[in-house]
Parts: structure tokens; sequence; C-alpha cells
């Protein structure tokens, strides 16, 4: 992955974290912004890992696999 995609890529879980953060307060749309959020890190993180060929990927990879364990806990919540 090139520098720009994984710059992209962390700044889009940054979000997703960010969101499901202000959302708490809001059950239905805080269980389905973090239901997002842990779909998408599961994604990143998995093609991240695939990438062998970047060393940013490994620690890309390590960041997303983070963001879905911190919003596992808000999908069963509420």
């Amino acid at each position: 992955m090139s520098g720009e995609v994984v710059r992209l890529l962390r700044q889009c879980a940054e979000l997703c974290e960010l969101n499901a953060r202000a959302l708490q307060k809001e059950s239905r749309l805080a269980r389905r912004t973090a239901s997002l959020c842990f779909e998408m890190a599961n994604l990143v993180a998995r093609a991240a890992w695939l990438d062998a060929e970047d060393r940013d990927s490994y620690t890309l990879a390590r960041d997303a696999l983070q963001l879905a364990r911190a919003c596992r806990p808000l999908l069963f919540s509420y």
C-alpha cells in the first residue's frame, strides 16, 4: 500500500472511532455506527495484513485491529 492509501485508511478509521464515541448516547444510532466501524476496521486490518510488501501495512493492521476491539463492546452494550 502506498503511504497515501495508508494515511487515508487511518484517517477513516479515526473518524469512525470519533463518530462512535460521539453517538454513544443515541443507542440505536451508536450501535449501527459501532457495527460499521467494527466491520470497516476488520476489512482494513485484513487488507493491510495481506499486503506483505509494505512495512507500514503491518502497523495499519495493528491499528485497525485496535479500533475493531474498541468498537466491539459498543455492539453489545445496548
